[in-house]
């Protein structure tokens, strides 16, 4: 059943070629602080809907002390909007917040343009002030080899960093350089998208770590702290109280019902009913 696609994947993965990949030599030690943030949508009546978003930053120095954090959180009403948009312009505040502090900030994610916020206002904005690096856990960037990821096309020992041309990256219209980038010997390699100077040696310093799998641990830390995969219960309980005591609990258990049902593919509801 699956002989044909699968031996169309093979040819695929079948035309290795080799890319001269720059090595990172050494590392930098610095400063560097991370940003990043989380959302989760809380209450809903079908037209307007209640959430949460998170977003915070923290701040190393050379000898990996925290010289610097912040993490705040509020809530939102929407009214059809995506909550990410808020999410991102929460982000995009504790961006600007931290940036004069350091010269060089981690962002989570591309540095791509959002419609609806402000990400390229303020990532032109810090030209000249700090680098941004944007770093990208999965990719679906292919511009070497159509159909498989840049990440996995280039293998190479050791750490490293490639740039992908200008002209290849066109038409995803990023906001700065595009790089494949492998911060420790022993991990996976990532899309790492630079506004300013790139700053592999000190992404290396603070990537040394194996039990992040190369990945910089000041963003896996700020994610710890923002993520509400954790503590939607809590900003959930602090909704319901509040709806009752304005005496919208009717309203409220509605609205629980609603994103509950709304969870439920309808195939399951399907195979429920044969």
């Amino acid at each position: 059943m699956f002989e044909e696609v699968v031996r169309q994947l093979k040819g695929q993965y079948s035309h290795r070629q080799t890319y001269f990949v720059t090595p990172i030599s050494s590392e930098e030690p610095g400063t560097v602080a991370a940003v990043d943030g989380g959302a989760a949508i809380l209450w809903s009546n079908t037209v307007q809907s209640i959430g949460v978003v998170t977003a915070g930053y923290i701040m190393y120095d050379e000898h990996h002390l925290i010289v610097r954090h912040k993490v705040r959180s509020k809530a939102v009403l929407l009214a059809g909007e995506d909550i990410d948009t808020h999410r991102f312009d929460y982000e995009l505040q504790h961006l600007k917040e931290v940036a004069p502090f350091c010269d060089c900030v981690l962002f989570d994610g591309a540095l791509q343009d959002v419609p609806h916020t402000s990400f390229k206002q303020v990532i032109d904005a810090l030209k000249g002030i700090t680098t941004v690096m944007g770093i990208s856990k999965k990719t679906r960037l292919d511009t070497l080899q159509r159909g498989i990821p840049d990440t996995e096309v280039l293998e190479s020992p050791g750490t490293w960093y490639y740039r992908i041309s200008k002209n290849m990256c066109r038409s995803l219209n990023p906001l700065g350089d595009t790089y494949i980038a492998r911060l420790h010997e022993r991990g996976p390699s990532f899309r790492i998208d630079v506004r300013g100077v790139p700053l592999f040696e000190r992404l290396a310093y603070f990537s040394r770590y194996l039990f992040c799998l190369g990945y910089p641990y000041p963003l896996m830390e700020i994610h710890k702290a923002t993520t509400l995969r954790d503590k939607k219960d809590y900003y959930q309980n602090a909704l319901q109280q509040s709806m009752i005591r304005q005496g919208l609990e009717k309203e409220y258990f509605s609205g629980i019902h609603y994103l509950e049902r709304q969870k439920e593919e309808f195939h399951h509801v399907l195979d429920g009913l044969i």
